[in-house]
């Protein structure tokens, strides 16, 4: 038998420390569990001699292990992240201990979420903290996610965190969807638009200049134009594929310098149509993010750096930085977000309200449902803005594709007629 010290907390969220007499940290767990208690940390009693230098070492362990977690790791896709989340929220919600849990979804869940599980909860037998125990095991649950989850075992309110977690995954998930499904129509007609074109260019055209040819015939301007860039196509098409392909290689190499990506992502804010939706989104996501942050008893300024790094635009990343040095200065989020200009007037007067009255969680979740509102209605008005544009375009094309067929096939036959 070795003793073990452990920390845990009840149900009620009291913590508690002590020793136990037992043959592992297994048994340990067992014997914590029939108490109604959940451990968050078990330690051999012998290694305690030096367990101020190991809580100093392992001070910040969970944010570090997000930070170098390797390629190895489980991944998971958002869903996947979703799902576990939901299974494992259900569970906690149901009464069992996180042991038991991540025992129950061993044996039930997906194949992911089980071998998930399984590493989890090897490790968290071991007496390592879960939120550690999540970066070690899987990249994909991200800084944000493990921040969260470590409040939660430091609070002992981590079955309430996991729902409101999974209630911004699932919103998050939401917007992203919101974003792509308006742009897959677009995208279809683009592609069949260009096939169609090639398709006419290379095949079609020539057939139709060999019968012109054939009856002494002449080829409009246009067709003369198209027909000479077929040949240039189908001639030197691999040569075209390699300068596509530099340019592509020289993009990339550019945008690799931090300046010129920044630049572009300043660019992009400004552009018609897609610039207004990529503020709208970022300002739902900011909201949303910083909300539920606070919400789960994060301060401010780690709040705002945890937003600032899932922030995935450079420029306004770069904006939040310098808005959370004001507010590490003491200055309010609303003052710094004004002054920044990182956010419009009207996102920065809901924060002011939150700031007056004292309840700044509430009054940005509330603000971010607000926003989502306003962002489907600008995606779905930049959509009917985008596709008949696109339709025009494409139907001015077939047209003129048409119309030289019509003409060619007219010309061959008042050729023939007066032969």
């Amino acid at each position: 038998m070795s003793s073990f010290h452990y920390e845990a907390i009840s149900s009620s969220g009291e913590r508690s420390n002590g020793v136990l007499e037992a043959s592992d940290r297994g048994e340990v767990m067992r014997l914590l569990a029939r108490r109604g208690l959940q451990p968050f940390a078990i330690h051999d009693a012998v290694e305690m001699t030096d367990r101020k230098t190991s809580s100093d070492k392992n001070k910040g362990k969970s944010e570090k292990a997000v930070r170098t977690a390797k390629a190895t790791g489980i991944k998971l896709s958002r869903a996947q992240v979703i799902q576990f989340t939901e299974e494992l929220c259900d569970l906690l919600g149901a009464g069992l201990q996180l042991e038991q849990a991540l025992h129950a979804m061993e044996n039930r869940s997906a194949a992911s979420s089980r071998d998930t599980a399984s590493s989890l909860r090897a490790r968290v037998r071991d007496g390592m903290p879960f939120s550690t125990a999540l970066a070690q095991v899987s990249p994909s649950f991200g800084e944000l996610y493990c921040n969260l989850v470590s409040a939660g075992e430091a609070s002992g309110a981590l079955a309430p965190i996991l729902q409101r977690q999974v209630r911004y995954l699932n919103q998050m998930e939401a917007l992203r969807s919101k974003v792509t499904g308006a742009l897959i129509y677009p995208a279809f007609i683009v592609f069949s638009g260009v096939a169609l074109a090639i398709v006419f260019v290379t095949y079609l055209l020539p057939k139709l200049a060999v019968l012109v040819k054939n009856t002494q015939g002449k080829l409009p301007p246009v067709a003369q134009w198209m027909l000479a860039a077929s040949d240039v196509f189908r001639g030197w098409w691999w040569l075209l594929l390699m300068l596509v392909v530099l340019a592509a290689v020289t993009i990339r190499v550019l945008l690799q310098d931090k300046a010129r990506l920044l630049c572009w992502h300043r660019i992009k804010l400004t552009l018609p149509i897609y610039g207004p939706v990529l503020r709208s989104r970022f300002e739902v996501q900011f909201l949303e993010t910083l909300g539920n942050l606070l919400v789960n008893g994060l301060p401010l300024n780690r709040a705002l750096e945890l937003v600032k790094r899932a922030t995935m635009n450079l420029f306004l990343r770069d904006r939040l930085s310098a808005v959370e040095a004001m507010v590490g200065d003491g200055g309010s989020l609303s003052r710094a977000l004004e002054k920044t200009e990182v956010a419009r007037p009207l996102v920065v007067d809901m924060i002011k309200v939150g700031e007056q009255t004292g309840e700044m969680a509430e009054t940005l979740q509330k603000a971010a449902t607000r926003f989502d509102n306003q962002l489907s209605k600008l995606i779905d008005r930049a959509a009917s803005l985008i596709q008949p544009v696109i339709v025009l375009v494409m139907a001015v094309g077939v047209g003129i594709m048409a119309w030289m067929m019509v003409s060619v096939v007219y010309g061959t036959m008042e050729n023939l007629r007066h032969r």
